[in-house]
């Protein structure tokens, strides 16, 4: 069966919230411009508005990206749907319809057009609807990656599916035994500074059968370090894989 990590370890970039360095956070357009880069896996924030519809947003409010106020949770699609981004990179370049926030199908179907990775942060309790949402969208358990911050999350991904490989966020190491009996498993440590991260941590990891990452790879220095400490994969906000052509020319 084919593995999430049959691809070289140094080529699994994660494109947090989409390629950002090109457009907003958890744009549309952010979301393609990732899947162009043939990014291994492309990162988002699943949220449920009132009428029960599957959005990507990384704050629980709007207002800190959009023209508007108040809690996704409390607001209808309708209603959300008229919102634009007003933060960002490149929003002159956008239209109106590329600057509304993205539905979690939207995101699917780019993934999926471009063999990426949807690399989906858990921010609501449904793990059992998002998880409907990505097999509506043709995924296969085995084709995706479920993060949360909370354990408790993971823990009830898990009551619906045992071979989606599960990621927690800023994991603690005293609950490091709960993450491994879930199975099929990795982590990110709440460590700042790849630069500064000791190979303990990353040794404590692998020891207990899980994959590891640090947040974030942002520079080639960086990068370098985590690739030296043995990461399996690396979130960043703005690195990407070089595209080669036929002939093995880079662009």
């Amino acid at each position: 069966m084919k593995s999430l990590f049959d691809a070289p370890a140094s080529s699994r970039y994660i494109s947090h919230r989409g390629f950002q360095p090109l457009a907003p956070a958890n744009s549309l357009p952010g979301f393609v411009y990732a899947g162009f880069l043939h990014q291994w896996a492309i990162e988002t924030d699943v949220r449920i508005t009132k009428d029960g519809i599957l959005v990507c947003c990384h704050d629980d409010i709007v207002d800190t990206t959009f023209d508007a106020s108040g809690v996704i949770a409390e607001m209808t699609w309708k209603e959300i749907a008229g919102f634009q981004m007003n933060r960002g990179n490149r929003l002159d370049c956008l239209t109106g319809e590329q600057k509304r926030m993205p539905l979690f199908s939207e995101y699917l179907v780019i993934c999926k057009h471009y063999g990426s990775i949807p690399f989906i942060e858990l921010k609501t309790d449904d793990a059992e609807r998002v998880i409907h949402a990505v097999h509506e969208a043709g995924f296969e358990d085995t084709e995706v990656v479920m993060s949360s911050i909370s354990l408790e999350r993971l823990v009830d991904t898990r009551r619906y599916t045992k071979e989606m490989f599960i990621h927690w966020i800023f994991a603690k190491e005293e609950q490091v035994e709960v993450l491994t009996g879930l199975g099929n498993a990795g982590l990110s440590w709440n460590i700042p500074d790849a630069l500064a991260c000791p190979q303990e941590k990353i040794t404590l990891a692998h020891e207990a059968g899980l994959k590891v990452c640090l947040r974030a790879g942002d520079s080639i220095r960086t990068v370098q370090r985590m690739v030296e400490l043995g990461l399996d994969y690396f979130p960043t906000n703005c690195m990407h894989m070089p595209i080669v052509e036929a002939g093995g020319r880079i662009k």
